[in-house]
């Protein structure tokens, strides 16, 4: 029996979620406001950018893992943060993911 798993998420928004799925190098195709992802460790993940809901691939055939999905979330919200730290005219002098996984950011204020 075939079966998708679906988390419930917050990637709502779609340039930030491109610029996300880009710095992760991961190929999609887009439709109905919807994002398949078509490459790598993701392929047959989709996002659903009306509720935010990330599900992995058929489960059968090939499914996204739980630490994937979670990588995905994480460069979304460096994205997310990067762009609310320029509204607020912060500037982000460099960034790295540290051994435990840790977004680690150095910022200056204007």
């Amino acid at each position: 029996m075939s079966h998708r798993v679906t988390v419930q998420t917050e990637i709502k928004d779609r340039n930030l979620a491109i610029a996300a799925l880009n710095a992760k190098g991961v190929q999609f195709r887009e439709a109905n406001g919807r994002i398949h992802m078509t490459s790598g460790d993701y392929q047959g993940a989709e996002l659903n950018l009306t509720t935010g809901e990330l599900r992995s691939g058929d489960v059968d055939h090939f499914r996204v893992d739980e630490a994937k999905m979670g990588l995905l979330r994480q460069a979304y919200a460096e994205q997310k943060y990067k762009a609310e730290a320029f509204k607020e005219g912060i500037s982000i002098e460099s960034s790295h993911v540290d051994a435990k996984g840790v977004i680690r950011m150095k910022c200056r204020s204007a």
